[in-house]
């Protein structure tokens, strides 16, 4: 009873810390959060995306997104509508399954104590607090991943749990597409540790074979979506080999190498190549995933995945992660199991860039175990002054993430949240009804979904506009009402304001300011 006592007080506090100011900090709805919630509004009322594409797998207006946060927001749009809670709340709860799950994998694996320790450096962990509080796939993606991991390690005690362990992996490469690369190499690893060979008998014999069958169908969706439904156009996009400025830096690079190198003219161009010279920017990426900088320093430097711009671990958590490294030295079996989860982790996030709180959150799981092996093991100290320690620091550092990340991060990195969007469509329908025609510029970023979001326009009518644009004066604009946004050239403001006897309002986003700007005749 105690136990469950304080497990309970772990998830309200973690529930707290992610639903504290949700409508505030951040600030608005972001780019990616406005396609989903646009895209889940409109399914829950047509059956179909924006484009009018009956209940797709892949988002075209997400580039090429995978199906799995948008249809999981469904109820929770439908509760709240197209708004903050209602596409963060799916993060929300994955951050308190997140917290669950790993305190059961924990116990499962060490110890009632260690399960306690990993939850409460979850639910106070500013790498999960920051995931929790935006709508991001990645972090519905993590969930689903850690639940698959539990119930494959469970399912040896009930074999039904093979086929939902299945589901969840399934879900997960449909959710997030960096799990596409890491899921099958995590999932092969697992089968080492489970070892089916003492489990592939008797009535467990059919469950894994029907796991097995379910993550064929998944894994043959998947590849039909990448043909198909294109969801691989932003992985094609972003990934370092399809970076021009990358491809002539290299291009640069090994030119220069070869004609001021002294090998044997038949030995150089197997040293100075583009494969060597990629699987260097691969592998120095990679590394970069356990920095000092990333992990505990600065973070994935994007505001809007590290709000508070600190390290994805506190940095007294350093040496916990050690002291925990070090207390499973003598279970090899276990400390080998972490270990190749860790690598796992960062590979898709090599090939595409520098670390990322995002398509690198696989590995935050095993790190926090660690540090919660190594709080456990200062905590059985006989010498309290370290643990004593630790706790101060601890409260100290928490103390500055939440005060940054609720007090001052919303304000500084405003534009990171595509706040402009939202002040924009407030001084629209404030003033939608004192002017004949409202022109929105589409210089302010996501401004096309974010008037939608914040006016909450009918899908169908988005998708009509979607699909057949309006046309004023030769301009191609989305129409809503009397609500026009689309690309307005500078010279062409006065003009339109003109065709409409002088009772138009143009509004835009002065670029080196950043703020919002208005004209009218």
């Amino acid at each position: 009873m105690k136990q469950k006592i304080i497990l309970l007080a772990i998830l309200l506090l973690g529930f707290v810390l992610r639903v504290s100011f949700i409508n505030s900090s951040p600030p608005s709805l972001y780019g990616d959060e406005l396609t989903i919630v646009l895209d889940a509004n409109s399914l829950m009322k047509t059956g179909h995306d924006q484009l009018g594409n009956f209940l797709p797998l892949t988002f075209p207006m997400g580039a090429g997104r995978p199906a799995g946060y948008v249809y999981f927001s469904i109820p929770f749009v439908a509760l709240f509508g197209p708004t903050a809670i209602g596409v963060r709340l799916l993060s929300i709860l994955s951050g308190l399954g997140i917290i669950l799950l790993t305190y059961l994998l924990c116990r499962k694996l060490f110890s009632e104590k260690a399960g306690m320790g990993a939850a409460f450096l979850i639910a106070i962990s500013p790498w999960d607090i920051s995931l929790s509080r935006g709508g991001f796939e990645a972090h519905f993606a993590l969930f689903l991943a850690l639940l698959g991991v539990y119930l494959l390690l469970k399912a040896r005690e009930k074999p039904a749990l093979y086929l939902f362990s299945a589901i969840c992996f399934g879900l997960t490469i449909h959710t997030y597409p960096t799990y596409k690369i890491t899921m099958p190499l995590l999932l092969f690893f697992l089968i080492w540790f489970v070892g089916f060979k003492n489990t592939f008998q008797g009535q467990a014999k059919k469950y894994l074979l029907g796991g097995a069958v379910i993550l064929v169908v998944f894994g043959f969706l998947s590849v039909s979506q990448t043909f198909i439904g294109g969801s691989e156009t932003r992985f094609f996009s972003i990934n370092v080999f399809s970076n021009q400025e990358i491809a002539a830096k290299i291009e640069q690079k090994i030119n220069l190498e070869r004609s001021i190198s002294h090998l044997p003219p038949s030995l150089i161009k197997y040293i100075h190549n583009k494969p060597v010279e990629y699987l260097k920017i691969a592998g120095e990426n990679y590394l970069q995933n356990f920095s000092a900088d990333f992990l505990f320093l600065h973070g994935d430097r994007n505001p809007r995945h590290n709000m508070a711009t600190i390290g994805e671990f506190y940095l007294v958590e350093w040496a916990l992660i050690l002291i925990g490294l070090v207390a499973l030295v003598k279970q090899k079996r276990l400390l080998f199991f972490l270990i190749i989860w860790i690598i796992i982790s960062p590979l898709a996030t090599a090939i595409i860039g520098e670390p990322h709180a995002l398509r690198s959150n696989l590995e935050f799981v095993p790190l926090s175990i660690l540090s919660a092996l190594g709080f456990l093991t200062i905590l059985n100290w006989k010498n309290k002054i370290p643990f004593t320690l630790i706790i101060l620091i601890l409260i100290l550092q928490v103390a500055f993430f939440l005060q940054k990340l609720y007090f001052l991060a919303p304000t500084e990195y405003a534009n990171f949240w595509a706040y402009p969007a939202k002040q924009a469509s407030e001084v629209a329908l404030e003033n939608k009804s004192k002017y004949q025609a409202i022109f929105l510029s589409d210089q302010i970023d996501s401004i096309e979904f974010g008037f939608p979001v914040y006016a909450n326009i009918a899908p169908l009518s988005i998708i009509n506009q979607n699909l057949q644009k309006t046309e004023v004066i030769g301009h191609s604009f989305k129409k809503f009402d009397n609500v026009y946004i689309g690309f307005i050239p500078k010279e062409s403001i006065d003009q339109l304001l003109k065709s409409f006897n002088n009772k138009a309002l143009y509004i835009g986003e002065d670029q080196l300011t950043g703020k919002i700007i208005t004209r009218n005749q």
